[in-house]
């Protein structure tokens, strides 16, 4: 099962993901983290360099990618056409454009390699937060329209989990931590924080999405839609996002 984290900078989806994966574990589940998903089905988990980590799985991801161009043409013209538009130097536009691609990559790798029982979740490298990198900008204004059509033409998770927190919460924590696609002025990434908020709000409420949707707020309570409340497959997920909220930090 392909379960994809969503939702603002700072929202807390690599804490979470972290949290389930090490719950998991304990109880003797197979859940993974994307990357180690990706290395381990090709007998590369033993490498512990981080930095060398994600130089494989970038690569592994373009090579997927590749494999299957044709069947992702209208997303990846999509994807290329919305970069090139999107505001900055052509530096940026081409990393906004080149993290979607290897997005769709990693998408293909879980989906061709991932069974029923394993949960593969993926926080930041998930397709559907490829809206972030493509649309969430430090001035501009987000054209929701098109990130509508962005995921009517993205291939989806089985399962959505989209992360809300307090837009105040995610300023004091952005400003905090710092983010490379913004500088660290109050005004700036409260605007930024604005925009990812709205994309988000906005993309949750798409049918093809509700279908798929978890909504975690900021106290970790979980709420689904119902069309999948009966679903037995989404109490498993809510059951490990439970469980792992309450792993000590």
């Amino acid at each position: 099962m392909h379960i994809e984290l969503i939702g603002s900078t700072s929202a807390g989806k690599t804490t979470l993901a972290k949290k389930m994966v090490e719950d998991g574990i304990k109880n003797g589940a197979k859940v993974f983290l994307s990357d180690d998903f990706m290395l381990d089905q090709l007998h590369l988990n033993w490498i512990r360099n981080e930095f060398i980590r994600r130089r494989l799985v970038e690569a592994i991801a373009f090579v997927v990618l590749f494999t299957c161009l044709s069947r992702y043409k209208k997303f990846i013209d999509f994807v290329v056409l919305e970069g090139r538009n999107s505001p900055g130097s052509w530096f940026y536009k081409i990393n906004r454009i080149r993290n979607v691609l290897r997005k769709i990559g990693i998408f293909e790798f879980i989906a061709q390699r991932s069974g029923p029982e394993q949960l593969v979740l993926a926080d930041n490298e998930g397709i559907l937060q490829g809206v972030h990198n493509l649309f969430v900008h430090q001035h501009s204004q987000a054209d929701l329209k098109q990130v509508a059509r962005y995921v009517e033409l993205a291939p989806l998770p089985d399962v959505v989990l989209y992360l809300q927190q307090e837009e105040d919460v995610l300023i004091s924590r952005t400003l905090a931590r710092g983010h490379g696609r913004v500088k660290s002025a109050q005004d700036t990434v409260r605007h930024f924080i604005s925009q990812a908020v709205s994309v988000f709000n906005e993309m949750v409420e798409l049918p093809v999405i509700q279908r798929k949707l978890m909504i975690v707020n900021g106290q970790l309570h979980i709420h689904y839609t119902d069309e999948i409340s009966g679903d037995k497959s989404f109490h498993r997920v809510a059951e490990l996002v439970q469980k792992g909220s309450l792993l000590p930090s």
